[in-house]
């Protein structure tokens, strides 16, 4: 019976695995199989005769390769000798069917715990490492329907590293001629086993880098307190020695006197460099993020609409990097159907409002600076913006790019090896803020939600061309900015049409490519319209707010009550139809459905800059006084503190987020509901706590230096 269950594992699922996350809609052909088809695919022929069926069906060509034999071989010892010990700790490690197959569950847990525990052994340890065989299945009557599906297995050395030519091919003669309605591409197999990392140059950089930070911290916090401590000690000594020489004693000095009084306030001697540790100093930094204080002209509303952002961002980030382990794709295609969670599936706009308030920030702020000094300071306009952006960016890209993957390990790894392999090619990208040209005809971001801060920085560096047109010439500067915006949809919706991509990177039919990606969700021309009505906005704020707030003001309460109802009305409606106007479009996507292409480019080229022009008049409602209970809600001083931490959350979340997906022991599963409701509240508290740390370690302290330096 042993014999029988190796061999049926190890033949029958040796090709089933999921290739990596794809950004398209999922089911499971596996569901559509009848009774009888599902007792085949497990009982049948196998059974009787496993090995002699199996080896019956290799075909011996002149291409096959020794290795591929051998794997076999070994396999076959493996049943033979199944009461021996390593024969019995390769079957309970081995994959096995699931429960829940038919709806959904295509992970084939094995024990990774009890591989490395084999590994650990004297007598066979070296033999065997964890492995995961990927492929893809489709149905053979439509092909737009797949299934990832994974086996996690402890593969002999004789079958690692690819080396099952022949063996891989016998089981797709087999599937694929047996089994309708599956059907599986050899191209889809993939074979990955864990790796023995060690620390290489990035890993030793990031060990470096973190431990200055640790160092300045340490020495920060400490120094004004030892500082103070033994200047004030030395104070009361000399003061000691000059009493007791002005009255010829050695009496102990009692210091009541006015010249002995208060002699922790001692002037602290100063100097740069204990000012830059200073600067480091959790005291300082902790008051910082914890300061609530506000300034007349801040834009409070924006404090809530950041923190509701990023939110939203790790929300959408919770689903999709899930879906790399998913242990119930039925559901998972539920969820696609479901209206409500439309809102996490298109969770796009999300980064618009970031570009919108970064755009609206920049415009309002430079044209002040130019109308007080009639130019602004280039130097350091980009050096603050380059300091503020990189470092924790280099923080980031060096710990998640080259530490991560040696300390995270777990059945799920493979998850994080592509980040690893991707930052030693492309690390220096990073730091240019050019990941999302280069590579050009790739997807291999270093790290994954990079691609956002070099369209930002690259939005930022041309921002001054703009805001100066605006400033001098308006006529010619909204001409140019509305020209720019204009053409940056007609391109969207072209590139959309003539490469069929779909309305969302959600319904990219071309997602083993990740064409839609590289073409349109990445690029600064494509994403650029939120940024330039921002840019618009900022500018409009700096030359008519004050008069808008009169104008406001001067309205009989009634008419100010209708025309802020209808204005939220409108916009919310807009905003509304850019999330989840997307629905009708997942039902037929699911339904194999294909989705009208004049649609599809319509809905690129106009939501983005729906969405932001939306976002820009509530917050300007918000600001003259029309934003009512909502402008409370946004404005409430609670979200400053936590405002601040928004980029470091932005950087941080999605390592949180794999560590916990790879260090899994069992398939994600997307049911019940609540459960995944705990995991995001999980993974989203631990994200701010993470980014307090980032923000009083590294972001503070840079703002810090700056204003005792150049911005001084």
């Amino acid at each position: 019976m042993m014999r029988v269950l190796i061999l049926l594992i190890a033949s029958t699922f040796l090709l089933l695995g999921c290739c990596q996350y794809h950004n398209t809609l999922l089911d499971n052909p596996l569901s559509l199989l009848s009774v009888q088809q599902t007792n085949s695919l497990f009982l049948d022929d196998f059974a009787n005769n496993p090995l002699n069926y199996f080896v019956s069906n290799i075909k011996r060509s002149e291409d096959a390769k020794d290795d591929s034999a051998a794997c076999l071989q070994k396999i076959d010892s493996l049943a033979k000798s199944f009461k021996s010990e390593e024969s019995l700790r390769f079957v309970d490690a081995l994959g096995k069917p699931p429960s829940g197959f038919l709806n959904g569950n295509t992970v084939l847990m094995g024990s990774y715990d009890t591989c490395k525990a084999m590994i650990k052994s004297a007598e066979y340890g070296a033999n065997y490492k964890p492995c995961k065989i990927k492929a893809v299945m489709t149905l053979r009557n439509n092909t737009k329907v797949i299934t990832p599906v994974t086996w996690t297995v402890c593969f002999p050395k004789e079958c690692r590293n690819g080396n099952f030519t022949e063996l891989k091919r016998a089981i797709l003669k087999i599937i694929n001629s047996r089994w309708d309605p599956i059907h599986i591409e050899e191209k889809t197999v993939i074979t990955t086993c864990d790796v023995d990392y060690t620390y290489d140059v990035g890993a030793y950089c990031a060990i470096v880098l973190i431990s200055i930070i640790l160092f300045m911290v340490v020495v920060g916090t400490l120094w004004e307190p030892v500082v103070v401590l033994l200047t004030s000690v030395k104070a009361t000594e000399e003061r000691k020695v000059l009493v007791n020489s002005e009255h010829g004693t050695d009496d102990e000095i009692v210091p009541d006197g006015p010249a002995l009084s208060n002699p922790i306030a001692a002037t602290v001697p100063k100097s740069f460099i204990g000012e830059v540790f200073k600067c480091f100093s959790l005291q300082r930094t902790i008051g910082a993020l914890l300061n609530t204080t506000t300034k007349d002209g801040q834009i409070l509303c924006m404090n809530g609409i950041r923190v509701f952002s990023i939110n939203w961002v790790v929300l959408g980030h919770v689903y999709y990097i899930g879906l790399g382990a998913a242990g119930d794709l039925l559901y998972v295609n539920e969820l696609y159907r479901r209206e409500s969670n439309t809102f996490t599936w298109n969770g796009l706009p999300s980064v618009d409002s970031f570009f919108v308030m970064s755009g609206f920030l920049v415009s309002l702020l430079l044209s002040k600076d130019l109308a007080r000094k009639g130019r602004f300071n280039a130097l350091g306009y980009y050096l603050h913006r380059y300091l503020r952006l990189t470092i924790p960016f280099l923080v980031v890209t060096l710990g998640q790019g080259f530490l991560a993957h040696v300390f995270i390990r777990g059945p799920f790894q493979d998850i994080l090896v592509p980040g690893h392999s991707n930052c030693v090619k492309w690390w220096w990208t990073n730091i240019l803020y050019i990941n999302n040209f280069v590579p050009w005809n790739k997807l291999e971001l270093c790290i994954g939600q990079s691609w956002y801060l070099s369209n930002d920085f690259q939005f930022f560096v041309f921002a001054p061309i703009f805001i100066w047109l605006l400033y001098k010439s308006p006529k010619i500067g909204i001409s140019v900015t509305l020209s720019t915006l204009v053409c940056s949809c007609v391109t969207a919706g072209i590139i959309c049409y003539y490469n069929d991509l779909g309305p969302s990177t959600v319904f990219d039919p071309h997602a083993v490519n990740f064409t839609d990606f590289r073409l349109l969700y990445d690029k600064p021309w494509i994403r650029c319209p939120p940024y330039l009505i921002g840019l618009l906005g900022g500018w409009f704020c700096f030359k008519n707010l004050d008069s808008l707030k009169l104008y406001v003001s001067r309205l009989s309460f009634v008419t100010r009550i209708l025309v802020s109802v209808t204005m939220w009305i409108v916009t919310c409606t807009v905003q509304y139809l850019v999330v989840f106007g997307l629905h009708k479009d997942m039902i037929k996507k699911t339904n194999g459905e294909t989705l009208s292409l004049t649609e599809s480019s319509l809905y690129e080229s106009l939501a983005r800059s729906g969405w932001g022009l939306a976002l820009l008049v509530q917050i300007f409602m918000c600001q003259c006084g029309l934003g009512g209970f909502i402008n409370k809600m946004l404005s409430w001083r609670g979200w400053i503190v936590l405002s601040r931490l928004t980029f470091s959350v932005y950087l941080l979340h999605y390592i949180i987020i794999q560590s916990f997906i790879v260090q899994l022991r069992h398939p994600f599963f997307y049911k019940p509901d609540y459960e995944i409701a705990i995991l995001y509240i999980g993974f989203l508290g631990m994200s701010y706590l993470a980014a307090a740390v980032m923000y009083t370690m590294v972001e503070q302290p840079l703002i810090f230096i700056e204003k005792m330096t150049y911005r001084r």
